[in-house]
């Protein structure tokens, strides 16, 4: 009403009242959002399902859903079967509040995981993804994209989560069956559940913790609705380009080598697990073990070199501490460089024994 009152339009006086209302609106988004929404609660909730925070819950379920799912490339299994194990995991575990897990539903999508992980492990967790429940007001902030991030996030943890279970399981098999593995078997499986415990770390604690830190951090200090989203919106998106999921992040790193020598190191963990149940001749068995260290050793020369060039032209807390973890006391790069200054020296003899003599 004053701008109407006014003789001459005053864009900064119009600005002014603009701005005013979109405040007044976004705190009332915020509002809604934490009461009606109970926003904390669900960002919880949303850590514990789709980030795998409740690990024992997926130990539980990966472990009980396990057999059903590898067989069911020839026998159809439903939504409801899948879901099924998956409360009767929730309620053995002494979890009180089925309210909860009921929110969340599991379903089958084929062929949304098209990684090279996928093709090499056929079965029916490739197509598994994660649904909520989205009530109002939420769906304001949870959009259909939204999700759709959250689920692709949800893939990638589980995949990695089932991969290290098949290496502990393997282990445990070699522990209690009474057969005498083979050395090098044994020591490949260490190795490859060495790396993929540190890409777990690095995931869990490194990206998704102090993401989720930061992210409920710039909620409390605020009560503008559109902070609160931009600050969502930042935290998928951490996570994304840490996780090497995105197509591109602001890091100036391609994820896209980095997530294929993931899915590469996932591979080896299933087939070296898989060695630990099949029955084959020890000397042909011997000679794949042999393949798969030597796979082993390549794929990880590959990303500690990426991870250091990388490393070196950025100078981020986040790669240096993955590459830490991966290369821990310069194992991997001293080996590298062990192997280039062999070869060096090979190169150079091989040039002195071809010289023709005066």
């Amino acid at each position: 009403e004053s701008l109407q009152r006014k003789e001459k339009f005053c864009p900064i006086e119009f600005e002014r009242v603009i701005e005013i209302m979109r405040e007044k609106v976004a705190h009332h988004l915020y509002s809604l959002m934490m009461n009606e929404g109970k926003l904390l609660e669900t960002l919880e909730l949303f850590k514990d399902f789709f980030l795998l925070g409740r690990g024992e819950l997926f130990l539980a379920f990966i472990d009980s859903a396990d057999n059903m799912m590898q067989h069911s490339v020839a026998k159809k299994s439903s939504d409801s079967d899948i879901n099924r194990l998956f409360l009767k995991s929730y309620t053995q575990l002494g979890f009180s509040n089925e309210d909860h897990v009921e929110k969340f539903r599991l379903k089958f999508v084929s062929g949304l995981l098209k990684s090279k992980s996928a093709e090499q492990v056929p079965s029916k967790w490739n197509d598994l993804t994660l649904t909520y429940d989205v009530q109002w007001p939420l769906h304001v902030l949870f959009t259909a994209d939204v999700m759709a991030e959250y689920n692709k996030i949800f893939m990638c943890l589980l995949k990695l989560s089932r991969c290290q279970i098949a290496l502990q399981t393997a282990w445990s098999v070699s522990t209690r069956s009474g057969y005498k593995f083979d050395a090098d078997l044994l020591n490949l499986r260490s190795n490859v559940a060495y790396l993929i415990d540190q890409l777990q770390y690095y995931l869990h604690v490194d990206v998704l913790e102090t993401n989720y830190t930061i992210l409920l951090k710039e909620i409390k200090e605020t009560k503008d609705f559109e902070a609160i989203r931009r600050a969502h919106n930042k935290f998928l998106g951490e996570i994304q380009a840490w996780s090497f999921l995105s197509d591109e992040s602001e890091n100036n790193l391609s994820s896209a080598p980095v997530s294929q020598l993931i899915d590469l190191v996932i591979i080896l963990g299933f087939q070296t697990a898989v060695k630990f149940t099949e029955v084959v001749d020890s000397e042909q068995k011997g000679s794949s073990v042999k393949k798969l260290d030597s796979n082993y050793e390549h794929v990880v020369l590959l990303m500690v070199a990426l991870l250091e060039s990388s490393a070196a032209r950025q100078h981020n807390s986040l790669m240096n501490q993955l590459l830490l973890r991966v290369d821990y006391n310069g194992f991997f790069s001293n080996k590298r460089n062990q192997k280039k200054e062999k070869l060096r020296k090979a190169a150079l003899s091989s040039k002195v024994v071809s010289q023709p003599s005066l």
